[in-house]
């Protein structure tokens, strides 16, 4: 495979291919401006002397001039010389050439070096830019802004291999403990038999259910978006599938929808809606309130459920959206759920072209934002 020309030479190769007719074009029309003030030259005629005292004037006939040899060989060293002048004027027009566009690429040289220099390891370190605020800067602007999201995808990519790997061996060392200690024991009583089933049954739902929220994350891509519900219906199903987890621990859950309507996958956005839910209800306490609302603004439809929970650090408000990640996991596992719940509704978020966010509430608690798409004229509920 033959090596492409460089930027540099492609530039010089141009500018010489300019700058050569530049010079035929004026060696020619100096050539010829030449010829023609020679031949003007040697035309004018010479005029006789006359007598004064002559009666009659006499006019000699005027001699018919031609083109000398001196002449001649001075057109011809003028033509020598000119071309010889335009090769000189070429060859260092070439020269300054490749030396200036090779100094005004120098800064992409460097960053190309500096470039090729990066690994996987050091993305998070931004290429120096330079002052020359030219496009060599505006290059390295680019890059460092590339090289910082794609170290926080493979950032993320580390936390979710870790995460997976440690959430599923917590499970699959819970059932190798318990069936090694059942091995061991003998104990085949059926009330020693039922509770290792029980445990089994348990670890193995919890696995089942992690596998069923990454697949969901992976094939949301196929999912269709072409229905049409209501925001209040939406709700009021979320309100409702969360209910009896609200009702064992006392805890009251207030509705109050504006009328809009939705388009996407009904499904999908009744999943993201019932897990900001049911997350609200699992980290309030007892005996508090969990308020839904949605309302309209503008083009958006915003659905905000808001708890009296312990909140959410500001810090960590961002990374809440990612697979697995858990602010208090003690608790977390306390309470169930592998931590992929928000990290769906995120993704169903964006799936229909909308976001969420998470905001410190007025009181204690926290305030999750689902912010969608939204139609034009509203169904009936």
């Amino acid at each position: 495979m033959r090596k492409p020309m460089s930027l540099r030479l492609r530039v010089t190769l141009l500018c010489a291919a300019l700058l050569t007719l530049c010079c035929l074009l004026l060696t020619v029309t100096n050539n010829f401006s030449a010829i023609r003030m020679a031949d003007a030259i040697q035309a004018v005629p010479l005029l006789p002397a006359q007598r004064a005292e002559l009666e009659d004037s006499v006019s000699l006939p005027m001699a018919e001039l031609h083109i000398s040899d001196t002449i001649q060989q001075a057109q011809g060293a003028f033509h020598m010389q000119s071309l010889l002048a335009m090769v000189a004027i070429l060859a260092l027009g070439l020269f300054l050439i490749y030396r200036l566009v090779g100094k005004a690429l120098a800064p992409l040289d460097t960053l190309t070096c500096r470039i090729r220099e990066r690994t996987a390891a050091d993305l998070a370190q931004p290429v120096e830019i330079p002052d020359s605020g030219d496009e060599a800067a505006a290059v390295a602007l680019a890059f460092n802004q590339m090289s910082q999201r794609l170290n926080q995808v493979f950032v993320m990519q580390r936390n979710f291999s870790r995460n997976a790997a440690h959430e599923f061996r917590t499970p699959l060392a819970v059932l190798k403990t318990r069936i090694g200690l059942f091995r061991k024991k003998q104990d085949f009583r059926p009330q020693a038999t039922l509770e290792l089933l029980q445990i089994v049954e348990g670890e193995v739902d919890r696995l089942s259910a992690m596998v069923s929220e990454l697949l969901e994350l992976t094939n949301l891509e196929r999912a269709s978006r072409g229905e049409r519900l209501s925001s209040g219906q939406l709700i009021r199903s979320a309100a409702d599938q969360a209910a009896p987890q609200a009702e064992a621990r006392s805890i009251t859950i207030l509705v109050d929808a504006a009328p809009c309507t939705l388009a996407g996958n009904a499904e999908l956005l009744r999943q993201a809606v019932c897990n900001l839910v049911e997350n609200a209800v699992k980290y309030s306490p007892a005996g508090s309130v969990v308020h839904i609302a949605g309302h309209r603004d503008g083009e958006w439809f915003q659905i905000v459920v808001a708890d009296q929970g312990p909140g959410i650090p500001e810090s960590l408000r961002q990374r809440i959206f990612e697979p697995f990640f858990r602010v208090d996991d003690s608790r977390s596992r306390q309470l169930g759920g592998a931590g992929l719940g928000l990290a769906l509704v995120r993704a169903i978020a964006e799936f229909h072209g909308g976001a969420v966010y998470v905001e410190k509430s007025r009181g204690a608690g926290s305030r999750f934002v689902l912010k969608l798409p939204c139609e034009q004229d509203p169904p009936p509920d």
